[in-house]
């Protein structure tokens, strides 16, 4: 049995929505540790409260509630610096409590960057939060689902500075975090990895930018020396075209050219999986959805997938 934190976003969301729909229509052979404010606008089951997760384990199978209370100014809907504090609050706990070992997996409903910036500037994502707070591990953001698997080799950053982020070391140091993790926790004994390429056309040859001839193609025979399978890099204009069924998980360079055809595909069931952490992290590949918070119609497919996959990680 394992025990997995869930931490409930943004108060001001759809994150807490979510989470309760889930619980309400599933049960899982696991302890559950809920993370977060509910808002105080929806009604709640009464959870057992916990102070805190160290000792879970004596407690046995059941949901806790443990960190938070309903908030009188946190309303469904409506996101504020309050939501966005409760929210950041939530997965440093969660974070901290995984490195400590109380908890074997953490899953993450969405927050508002925004909003939790307004209390914390140089916050930028889940992602890059838990990677320094787990000492600035070395991590991949990637996405899974049943029709197609896409690993990011740059997060939340502007276009303009992609570039500037992609040397051979980390295009290296990141594909074999990818081919591991699939080994490990996807048992797929000879993982088939497909990386693409930055520019238009893959460059062709560097007629638009020589990213793929002096950073990626290097990168590529480099791993294949080490025994990495990995093709590329593709332009990735006709890649999602059909080529990508041949592979395990596809490397695209930065955050739209690989979520794009990701999300088309996949968006009500596709999970974010935080590679290279010490400990498991899952997550929806959605956002707050404020407009439809507190509505009851948000989908929690995506959420109930994340906990799936942690589970199924854990095994």
């Amino acid at each position: 049995m394992a025990i997995i934190g869930i931490t409930l976003g943004d108060p001001g969301g759809i994150g807490p929505e979510i989470v309760l729909k889930v619980l309400k229509k599933h049960s899982f052979d696991h302890t559950l540790i809920l993370y977060g404010t509910f808002p105080t606008n929806m009604s709640i089951p009464e959870f057992p409260v916990i102070h805190e997760a160290k000792g879970i384990k004596d407690i046995g199978k059941d949901v806790y509630w443990i960190l938070s209370k309903q908030d009188s100014d946190l309303i469904s809907g409506k996101p504020s610096q309050e939501s966005g504090i409760a929210a950041y609050d939530a997965i440093k706990q969660a974070g901290e409590d995984a490195l400590n070992g109380y908890i074997d997996a953490v899953v993450t409903a969405p927050i508002s960057k925004h909003y939790i910036q307004l209390s914390h500037p140089d916050f930028i994502g889940h992602t890059e939060f838990f990677a320094h707070q787990a000492h600035d591990a070395h991590v991949v953001m990637s996405f899974f689902s049943d029709k197609l698997n896409v690993a990011l080799l740059t997060t939340h950053c502007a276009v303009s500075e992609v570039s500037s982020y992609i040397t051979i070391d980390d295009v290296v140091a990141k594909m074999h975090i990818i081919n591991s993790a699939l080994k490990s926790f996807f048992h797929i004994s000879h993982p088939k990895l497909a990386l693409l390429g930055l520019n238009p056309h893959a460059g062709e040859y560097g007629a638009f930018g020589n990213e793929e001839l002096v950073i990626l193609k290097p990168a590529v025979d480099t791993l294949r020396t080490q025994g990495v399978e990995i093709d590329g890099p593709y332009p990735a204009d006709t890649f999602f075209a059909g080529n990508y069924q041949k592979y395990d998980m596809i490397i695209s360079l930065y955050h739209d050219q690989g979520l794009i055809p990701f999300k088309m595909l996949s968006f009500d069931t596709g999970v974010n999986v935080t590679l290279g952490l010490p400990y498991i992290r899952t997550s929806v590949d959605h956002g707050t959805a404020f407009d439809i918070a507190g509505k009851g119609i948000a989908s929690e497919k995506s959420f109930l997938e994340a906990i799936i996959l942690a589970i199924k990680m854990l095994s």
